[in-house]
């Protein structure tokens, strides 16, 4: 989702950021109860830069299993503070969803922290960190700044909406911090693997390691704890407004659908507040749907991109998510329709989605 959002501003032009002296900590994080054995941690401003995914602790006998792990070394330590309140116990297990770095690149502070620790991810998940889906993290930084100038720019148009300008202003206020958290980052890839399902047995709360299908990439895990009744979705869900970067629109409908045979009483999702019915995924479904009934025909047909995306309505879709707010209007465009009428076109044509190319 990071870089889906970075292309469609660095296309628009800018130039390099200037780090501040001092940056903020943009990563900062705050904790949730979910249940007395799950808790959540999160990153504020969901809808807000840097795009930080949820991180859950679930409490086992003798240790902890954590998803997600931050996505900076900064944010890793963040995270490793907030578990550290939480409980004295280790981290024994370390859970990718998927391979998108907002998920993943904090790990070295877990490391650092529980060098006991194993990492877990489906085998799909582990090619992608160790093959060229991951070579963007070389310039992350840069991005980021080149990012926060160019919304420096738009935060002083007033042309636009005094929401979309306020959101571009939060954009570059935290410029220089995520240009400070992004530099000098390592991938660690997981370093045990599972095709189908994992399990991590415990007499409190064992853990299901699932997956379901491919949706938001090919090798999405999701992680059931079924006596607390809680599931992490990872960016199979993300809400308020879905991400859709390298989606399987097909696909993920169906892996969303088996998510919801599940008997959850709460779904943590990749990014955003935790839903305790199946009202949003159902919404996440219906738009998947429609956006496959209108661009599967034109795509069939032979009708260019382009032009099916003039021919297409995705008005309704948009207010759905979005409402009348300017800024995630914005970010509806830019990190779930552009992309999933793309897949939805190349999954007509019998076309592949390939993992971390456009």
């Amino acid at each position: 989702m990071i870089r889906a959002m970075l292309g469609v501003v660095l296309a628009l032009g800018s130039s390099v950021a200037t780090a501040a002296q001092t940056p903020p900590d943009v990563f900062a994080r705050q904790t949730l109860a979910v249940t007395d054995r799950v808790h959540l941690i999160y990153k504020p401003a969901v809808t807000d830069p840097p795009f930080e995914g949820n991180v859950v602790v679930i409490e086992q006998g003798r240790g902890l299993v954590v998803v997600d792990a931050g996505g900076s070394p900064i944010a890793g330590r963040d995270v490793v503070a907030e578990i550290r309140k939480l409980s004295k116990k280790p981290v024994r297990w370390l859970i990718y969803t998927h391979y998108h770095g907002d998920h993943n690149l904090g790990a070295g502070a877990f490391r650092d922290a529980w060098p006991g620790l194993r990492i877990l991810s489906t085998a799909k998940t582990r090619e992608n960190m160790t093959g060229a889906p991951m070579d963007y993290v070389r310039t992350y930084a840069k991005s980021y700044g080149d990012m926060a100038a160019y919304a420096a720019t738009q935060a002083r148009d007033e042309h636009l909406p005094k929401a979309l300008r306020d959101g571009w202003a939060r954009t570059a206020a935290a410029g220089p911090g995520m240009v400070a958290g992004y530099a000098d980052m390592r991938v660690y890839p997981a370093d045990r693997t599972f095709t189908d399902h994992f399990s991590i047995p415990d007499r409190a709360a064992p853990v299901e390691v699932l997956f379901l299908g491919r949706g938001n990439t090919d090798g999405d895990a999701v992680v059931w704890a079924p006596k607390q009744r809680v599931v992490a979705s990872g960016d199979l869900v993300v809400a308020p407004i879905p991400y859709a970067a390298h989606t399987y629109p097909g696909e993920w409908i169906a892996t969303l659908k088996k998510l919801e045979a599940l008997d959850f009483a709460y779904l943590v999702p990749g990014h955003g507040p935790m839903e305790t019915d199946r009202a949003y995924v159902d919404k996440l479904i219906a738009a998947l749907d429609n956006v496959r009934a209108q661009v599967g025909p034109l795509a069939r047909a032979d009708v260019p991109l382009d032009e099916v995306r003039r021919r297409i309505d995705l008005k309704p879709l948009r207010h759905d998510f979005a409402g009348d707010d300017p800024w995630l209007g914005f970010l509806f465009s830019a990190v779930f329709s552009g992309d999933l009428v793309s897949n939805a076109y190349k999954e007509a044509r019998g076309e592949a989605v390939i993992q971390g190319k456009g």
